[in-house]
């Protein structure tokens, strides 16, 4: 399974603020949405703001970090961190 998707996805956070509101209004739809296609898998861990399964999947982690410094899907970067940190444990 190839995580680009996923990364794409956080890499355009930072630079596309439509992709941000998107998400944070209807995150179900916009992560199906997403070109290249997510799977299913990982569209339930992003919705879910489940971190650190992406990470165990082989997320890049400073990409995922958008996630908590954007505060979507019900992260902040303590709790984007405490779930990077369960996922390891």
């Amino acid at each position: 399974m190839s995580l680009y998707p996923v990364d794409k996805v956080c890499f355009r956070l930072v630079h596309d603020p439509e992709l941000r509101a998107a998400l944070d209004a209807d995150p179900e739809a916009t992560l199906r949405a997403a070109r290249p296609p997510l799977t299913q898998e990982q569209i339930r861990a992003f919705a879910a703001g489940d971190v650190g399964t992406l990470s165990r999947m082989g997320a890049n982690h400073f990409l995922l970090h958008q996630l908590g410094r954007f505060e979507l899907l019900g992260l902040t970067l303590p709790i984007y961190a405490e779930r990077i940190r369960a996922a390891y444990a």
